[in-house]
């Protein structure tokens, strides 16, 4: 199977950015965009810590479902409901033993492989819709699990009726959760020598998410005026001269906005049984940078924000046989599709 850890694409993408002269700026968190006074043209980020006159002329939304710029610049977005899906996904230490390189990547689903499912069931009390294992630097699995599966293995602190609250961290005893998977590890192969992966907290790298909302974004880009953040006092009166009114002039053309665009799941949430999220990430990642060429080019702003609006648009609309091979794509859009239209 063709697949490739977060892990590993976060080092490789990182290495290619700082190759490029990217700079990066570790520990902050984006607060807002502002502009010092009236007078001034220049748009800045404001950030905590605090980056002194970091300027800004493309902001890109990539962060996350609960996306913090998508809620400043009041995005038009929409919450899809569906029936109760809960996730669970773990690490195993990776020893590439010959033993556990034998072991073969799959992903099953219960409807196609009911005797599988059953046998995991009857051994563990542990109900899956579907499992997935795929092997690189560690034994990595997904899947779907069910409510009353979790239940049974005493998983939970307290049974809440609302799933957030039920599948919150908070309320998981991570011992059995890390038993329940041990078991499901053990299940498809892997030693059981082979510890579970800590993660960057320092607790097994075990977790329940629920997947039953997705959350998806109506529009890919906006333009948002910036106002400025002291605000000159005027007197409210009637030109009487010519030089008066081309000083109203100048302070209005002085308004500063600028394109905020949103991109992977922040965008739109994935159905993780689909597998579009990582792809769909990728793709709106090369619609931005098509807004940063559009913008160098000049191109007039309304037209750039439809193009991104019409990207979208076929972006989720997309099948494997609408794309044209990759090696005959750039990041020009209208390269990307079958058809030329968007």
């Amino acid at each position: 199977m063709d697949h490739i850890g977060t892990k590993q694409i976060q080092r490789l993408l990182l290495k290619i950015n700082l190759l490029l002269g990217v700079k990066f700026y570790f520990g902050h968190s984006f607060q807002e965009l502002y502009k010092k006074t009236e007078e001034s043209s220049e748009i800045l980020t404001r950030c905590t810590p605090e980056i002194s006159d970091l300027p800004c002329t493309l902001l890109i939304g990539a962060d996350g479902v609960a996306s913090t710029i998508a809620k400043r610049y009041q995005f038009n977005r929409t919450k899809f409901s569906g029936s109760l899906c809960i996730g669970m996904t773990f690490n195993f230490k990776n020893t590439h033993t010959p033993e556990e390189i034998r072991l073969r990547e799959f992903a099953l689903a219960s409807i196609y492989h009911p005797a599988y499912f059953k046998e995991i069931q009857e051994k563990y009390k542990v109900s899956l819709e579907n499992l997935v294992y795929y092997q690189g630097e560690t034994h990595y699995f997904v899947m779907t699990i069910k409510k009353n599966s979790l239940i049974d293995r005493d998983v939970f602190k307290e049974i809440r009726t609302e799933i957030s609250e039920l599948v919150d961290y908070r309320n998981v005893k991570e011992d059995q959760l890390a038993a329940l998977a041990r078991d499901i590890a053990t299940f498809c192969g892997v030693p059981e020598t082979n510890g579970i992966v800590f993660n960057h907290l320092n607790k097994p790298d075990v977790q329940l998410f629920d997947f039953s909302e997705r959350t998806q974004s109506d529009e890919a880009s906006k333009l948002v005026e910036i106002e400025p953040e002291c605000k000159t006092t005027t007197t409210t009166t009637t030109p009487e001269s010519e030089t008066e009114v081309e000083k109203s002039v100048q302070v209005q053309e002085k308004k500063s906005n600028v394109i905020v665009t949103l991109v992977g799941d922040a965008l739109i949430e994935p159905f993780w049984p689909l597998g579009t999220g990582c792809n769909r990430a990728v793709i709106s990642a090369l619609d931005a940078a098509w807004i940063v060429h559009e913008l160098a080019t000049k191109k007039p702003i309304p037209e750039i924000i439809k193009t991104r609006q019409g990207c979208y648009l076929k972006m989720k609309s997309a099948l494997a046989e609408t794309f044209v091979e990759p090696y005959k794509i750039c990041v020009n859009p209208y390269t990307r599709y079958n058809t030329r239209r968007l």
